[in-house]
């Protein structure tokens, strides 16, 4: 399974539901695996606080500025995804099917109501 509008569309039913403003918007980019290693192809885009409308961009091997998180997703993530939901994730992180990468600050990630997020995925983040 690849990370196309599909597959984006069910990956958004699984995703927590925006919560409460944020003073900062930053989006959560997913990337499939082989789009992340050949350096082309899209990025799909989630803003945790609901701020923008999810969307896709290219993605060119370079991260923007308005993305606070990276999760490069396998098939076999994408597929256990959107058969089991969020709850699945953690596990797939843990066994890097999910490759987060965290592109900014702790405190624009918390300001951006990432770190809920970052939690959700039973991840720690240096509090300095």
């Amino acid at each position: 399974m690849r990370l196309d509008e599909s597959t984006w569309r069910q990956v958004l039913t699984v995703l927590p539901v925006a919560e409460g403003e944020a003073s900062e918007a930053l989006a959560v980019a997913f990337v499939d695996s082989d789009d992340y290693a050949a350096k082309s192809g899209s990025a799909w885009l989630w803003w945790p606080d609901g701020s923008q409308r999810a969307s896709r961009c290219d993605f060119d091997g370079r991260f923007s500025a308005e993305w606070g998180m990276l999760l490069v997703m396998s098939e076999a993530a994408l597929e256990r995804m959107c058969a089991e939901g969020e709850s699945c994730m953690a596990g797939l992180v843990r066994r890097f099917q999910i490759k987060p990468f965290l592109l900014q600050q702790r405190d624009a990630l918390e300001a951006a109501g990432i770190l809920d997020f970052i939690e959700t995925l039973e991840l720690a983040t240096p509090k300095h």
